[in-house]
C-alpha cells in the first residue's frame, strides 16, 4: 500500500492550515513528518484519512485518487479535536470501545486481559489525562490497528502530551513491520533528536527551505 499527497494545500477560515506539502508513505516504513505545533498536523492528518479534501494538491492510494479507500483503509490515532479521547475518561473505557469497533470482545474482562497482555492493566482505572504518553501511544495505536481492513495508521503528534520521540518511533515502526503504513507526525524538536529524515510540513511552498533551516 502507498499514500501520496503532492502539494497538498489545506486553507482555514483566515489562514492556511497546511502550506503545500508533498509526502510518500509506503507499507513496512514509518513516513515521519515534522512541523511547527499547530493545526497544520492536524490538518494533514484528515488529508491523509480522507477526511478533508485539500483546496489545492493531490492525495493518491496506490497511485489512484480515492476518498473513500483512505477512509476505509486509513485509521487516525489521537488526532487532537478528531479521534484523541477525552482527557477525563477512563483508559478501560477507550479500550472497550476500540475491541467492539474492532468486533472482538469488550466484556470487562476481555478489556482487562487485553491490558494485561499490553503490560497496562496497571493503568485500567486511570483517566486518559493520568496515563504516560509512551503507554498512551502504544496502546492507541495498537486498538486502532485492530480495526478491520485498517493498513494504514497516521499517529498525530504524540509528543504534545510527553512521549519522547525515541518512545513513539519504536512503536510506530513496530506496527510498521506488520505489513502496515505508519506516517508519525511529531513536532521539529522531537524529529531532530532522532536524527532521522523526514518531510516538513509546508516541504513544498515558496521559501520552505529557509523555514526549514
Amino acid at each position: 500500500m502507498q499514500i501520496e499527497t503532492h502539494d497538498v494545500t489545506v486553507d482555514g477560515p483566515h489562514t492556511v492550515l497546511l502550506r503545500p506539502t508533498t509526502l510518500t508513505a509506503t507499507s513496512r516504513e514509518v513516513a515521519l513528518v515534522e512541523g511547527p505545533p499547530g493545526t497544520g498536523h492536524t490538518a494533514l492528518s484528515l488529508v491523509l484519512g480522507g477526511r478533508l479534501r485539500p483546496d489545492a494538491g493531490t492525495v493518491l492510494l496506490d497511485g489512484a485518487v480515492d476518498d473513500q479507500g483512505l477512509r476505509e483503509r486509513v485509521a487516525l490515532v489521537d488526532v487532537p479535536d478528531v479521534s484523541e479521547p477525552d482527557d477525563v475518561i477512563r483508559l478501560s473505557t477507550v479500550v472497550g470501545e476500540e475491541l467492539a469497533m474492532a468486533r472482538r470482545t469488550a466484556s470487562p474482562a476481555a478489556v482487562r486481559a487485553w491490558l494485561d497482555h499490553h503490560d497496562a492493566l496497571g493503568w485500567h482505572g486511570a483517566r486518559v489525562e493520568d496515563v504516560p504518553g509512551s503507554v498512551r501511544i502504544h496502546l492507541l495505536s495498537e486498538l486502532a490497528a485492530l480495526r478491520r481492513g485498517i493498513e494504514a495508521l497516521v499517529i498525530c503528534a504524540p509528543d504534545r502530551y510527553g512521549t519522547l520521540s525515541d518512545e513513539a518511533y519504536e512503536v510506530a515502526a513496530r506496527i510498521a513491520r506488520r505489513d502496515l503504513v505508519v506516517v508519525l507526525q511529531l513536532m521539529t524538536a522531537s524529529v531532530r533528536t532522532l536524527g532521522l529524515p523526514a518531510v516538513h510540513l509546508g516541504n513544498t511552498a515558496a521559501g520552505a527551505s529557509e523555514e526549514i533551516a
